[in-house]
């Protein structure tokens, strides 16, 4: 059960999934209508990544309702003060801004968020299994740190074709559940790695795995933002990544319920009652 709290001074709310966490991380965000329901998305997304690491912390999020055509913009700055109170009493930092500047969330967004693509190849990266030699990077425009962190990686920017290269491995940068059980259809590739929260549909994770194919669990291979949030650096998640694949290793299609239980069993060591729902794309 997620706990919801409204702001006092703004039409916005804060998110929390685990109450008993020592620390939430997650995403601020902001939109003429927020939806609750894609907010608490983002925020089991983040959960699911630091349990799969063993954290003390839980995701959780702040969401401002606003219109940015309106001619009244003081209601960001209100937001900004109100979420760094809330963001003090409750040890918050927000891995990732959607629709604020950092420049107006302040000091509630980690510094990292800055290079989240730097921290995002560094946790995908390190989920290509050893010996990879075809990866194959899906996506409309050059991705510099993908391609440093894998020097042998090609850019193909149509989904379709990328998923039936018979790559070894592919990345797909892409809205959320791009990854749905239509385009996975004819895939022969052996691994898909997602590079945003939410990438894979339940459907498209069923469909993959009856084509052979094993999808990297997201909250895994795009834990990297969130991580550097909590400290991390590039280095951690790059060696933390690989520690817990290699855990994980031999459960093959059910990689993603294998790293579910395995998140699920240190979430139980915060709290009695599990968040519902696990980070998949409706």
């Amino acid at each position: 059960m997620v706990t919801e709290q409204k702001f006092e001074t703004v039409d916005g709310y804060t998110i929390v999934d685990i109450d008993e966490a020592a620390r939430i991380v997650g995403p601020i965000r902001s939109a003429k209508k927020v939806l609750q329901r894609t907010t608490i998305d983002l925020v089991r997304h983040a959960t699911y990544s630091c349990a799969v690491h063993g954290l003390d912390a839980t995701g959780g999020a702040a969401a401002l309702n606003h219109d940015r055509a309106s001619d009244d913009q003081s209601p960001i700055a209100t937001f900004a003060e109100e979420l760094a109170a809330w963001a003090n009493e409750r040890t918050f930092i927000g891995a990732m801004s959607l629709g604020l500047g950092a420049d107006e969330v302040g000091p509630t967004l980690s510094s990292t968020a800055a290079s989240a693509a730097e921290m995002t190849a560094a946790s995908a990266a390190a989920c290509i299994a050893d010996g990879a030699s075809n990866v194959v990077i899906v996506s409309d425009g050059d991705e510099p740190a993908l391609q440093a962190a894998i020097t042998d990686a090609t850019i193909e920017p149509d989904l379709a074709t990328a998923l039936t290269s018979g790559a070894d491995a592919v990345l797909v940068r892409g809205k959320t559940g791009v990854l749905n059980h239509a385009v996975l259809e004819d895939t022969n590739a052996k691994m898909i790695i997602g590079l945003q929260p939410l990438t894979t549909t339940a459907r498209g994770l069923a469909v993959a795995g009856r084509a052979g194919a094993i999808v990297v669990p997201d909250f895994i291979s795009a834990a990297g933002p969130t991580l550097a949030a909590l400290g991390w650096s590039a280095e951690d998640i790059s060696s933390n990544t690989a520690s817990v694949l290699n855990t994980l290793s031999g459960h093959g299609i059910d990689l993603f319920v294998a790293a579910s239980e395995h998140a699920e069993t240190h979430m139980r060591t915060m709290t009695t009652e599990l968040p519902f729902g696990r980070p998949l794309a409706p």
